[in-house]
């Protein structure tokens, strides 16, 4: 029997010099723990396939069991492999994988560790390799983290000071956590102070910010103090059913605070450099045969009007000489909040289906390209207007819910039929199966690489992250 183990995690550097800590001779001692576990014998001088063996004996519980592994595959700066030569498994395959993102200001890489193994017997311990395999790459992946920090150094908005608000959310908080990883200022704009302490940490000053209850004196000292602002905050769509009143927090959530930011900036003596606030491509509507980049016309139904208000804010800043960029978001994928978090119980029980029409295009992004999006267009002077943050391989509705489905290893069902999801979430409804065919052209001829181009593998990273 076969079994994957698949460890991945975002550093803030080009591949060349990750790949290049890889090929320190004592990378594989500093990457293996501490420990009584793993007693390394010896280890290879090259990555290139050599006659060097990399020798080091594991315990379990209380066995011991030599292993002898050879480097196989080299094409620097993308991938090198290591397999079993002698060893426990029948067979162990190794691929390390480095994958470019980001843009030029910021060039970025996922690191991809996938390992291929069997056993005759897997089935009785593969929970157990799958721990422990889970601890080391978990261990390793951190070290190289540390291990790499100081190679960051001299990057785009390393002692910056950036406002972030909405940064509890999905997306902030991912902006949050990159921008301390550069070595940036960041004060999170939040209405729970407590709450937003919690999940920010220590290097993320929190100063409490409601636009329902406005007081200019508690933050506009902040906002003077910003090179940057990048404006999240506005209530989930998919909260909760769409009543009047859940209609009307949807449009205030995103124009009255943006309003609020824009007046208090344009009061200011001292403002920022560059003012970035999302936006959604639900701007363009639902119309599954239209086919629309950033200068096409606005629809007319409510998220449209909402977008359409929102950005109109945000422009008001432009007279002020202030730069400003609006990020029409797609659908975001991360197993832990958002619409797939909402699928996936779904999904897993084998009682997936697609989701109302099947026509419609889903224009979905992976959370690290989303953030990064933001991160460009704020440290990037060229980026003005809008741009379209979605990945470049959309998909209908159908075949959203059978490559989820596929990833899953789960049966797909057929069709849960408009009326029924109108019944259980009221208007939203009219958005969950998609809407037109977006571009994201505009952004990556601005330079921006693209982690995931493809669904599948945007899935597989979301929901083993």
């Amino acid at each position: 029997m076969k079994s994957t183990f698949l460890k991945e995690s975002f550093f803030s550097l080009p591949r060349e010099a990750l790949f290049a800590f890889h090929e320190r001779p004592d990378a594989f001692t500093l990457l293996t723990p501490l420990s009584r576990d793993i007693e390394v014998l010896s280890t290879a001088s090259t990555l290139k396939p050599s006659a060097d063996v990399v020798r080091f004996i594991a315990s379990f519980l209380f066995l011991k069991f030599r292993f002898e592994m050879v480097h196989t595959d080299y094409e620097p700066p993308k991938r090198f492999v290591d397999q079993q030569q002698k060893g426990l498994f029948s067979s162990w395959r190794h691929e390390h994988r480095f994958i470019d993102g980001g843009w030029r200001g910021d060039p970025a890489t996922l690191l991809s560790d996938r390992i291929d193994f069997s056993h005759p017997l897997l089935p009785l311990f593969v929970p157990f390799v799958r721990h422990r395999l889970g601890s080391l790459f978990e261990y390793r992946h951190q070290k190289t983290r540390e291990a790499v920090n100081q190679l960051s150094d001299g990057q785009a908005f390393s002692n910056a000071t950036v406002v972030v608000t909405g940064a509890t959310g999905l997306i902030g908080k991912r902006i949050s956590e990159i921008l301390v990883e550069k070595g940036a200022r960041v004060i999170a704009f939040c209405r729970n102070v407590a709450r937003a302490e919690r999940l920010l940490g220590p290097k993320v000053r929190v100063v409490e910010w409601d636009f329902t209850r406005p007081d200019p004196e508690a933050y506009k000292s902040h906002l003077e103090q910003a090179d940057a602002v990048i404006h999240l905050a506005g209530t989930p769509l998919f909260k909760q059913r769409w009543t009047t009143a859940f209609k009307r927090d949807i449009r205030e959530s995103r124009v009255s605070s943006t309003r609020l930011l824009v007046d208090t900036i344009n009061a200011s003596k001292k403002r920022p450099a560059v003012f970035v606030s999302a936006s959604a491509v639900g701007i363009y509507g639902t119309d599954p045969n239209r086919v629309c980049d950033e200068d096409s016309p606005p629809a007319e139904d409510i998220l449209a009007e909402v977008c359409t208000a929102w950005e109109s804010e945000v422009k008001r800043l432009d007279s002020a000489g202030v730069r400003t960029v609006q990020i029409r978001i797609g659908i975001v994928l991360d197993s832990r909040s958002g619409a797939l978090k909402e699928m996936l119980p779904l999904f897993r029980s084998g009682m997936g289906g697609t989701l109302g029409l099947p026509d419609p295009w889903v224009n979905w992004i992976h959370l690290e390209d989303v953030a990064r999006i933001f991160l460009m267009a704020a440290g990037s002077a060229d980026l003005k207007g809008p741009y379209n943050a979605v990945a470049p391989q959309p998909v209908t509705n159908r075949d959203f819910a059978r490559i989820l489905a596929k990833v899953l290893r789960r049966p797909l069902l057929g069709v849960y039929p408009g009326p029924l999801l109108k019944l259980m979430i009221g208007d939203a409804a009219d958005y969950a199966s998609g809407g037109s065919k977006i571009s994201s052209e505009k952004i990556r001829r601005a330079g921006y690489r693209f982690f995931f181009e493809d669904l599948a593998s945007a899935l597989n990273n979301a929901i083993r992250v």
